[in-house]
């Protein structure tokens, strides 16, 4: 490798640190949980309306009226 290409590789040093911007999510929004679900032939990520609530695509937000099991949960 030539030396000179290889001064030119910059390293986190050479960076300059961000401006201090808040980069954390506001305030008002809630940690959302979500799940991988098996409905009859696919599974999707989806999200309940509320503890009770029916389950909702995340992509799309319509209601998936048969969710046959829970594949894995996590919090956003």
């Amino acid at each position: 490798m030539d030396a000179n290409r290889a001064a030119l590789t910059r390293t986190m040093n050479d960076v300059p640190a961000s401006d201090n911007r808040n980069y954390a999510l506001p305030k008002q929004i809630a940690t959302k949980k979500v799940a991988v679900v098996q409905c009859e032939g696919f599974r999707c990520l989806a999200y309940r309306e509320n503890e009770a609530g029916i389950w909702r695509d995340v992509q799309t937000g319509e209601e998936l009226p048969c969710v046959k099991s829970i594949v894995f949960e996590f919090a956003i």
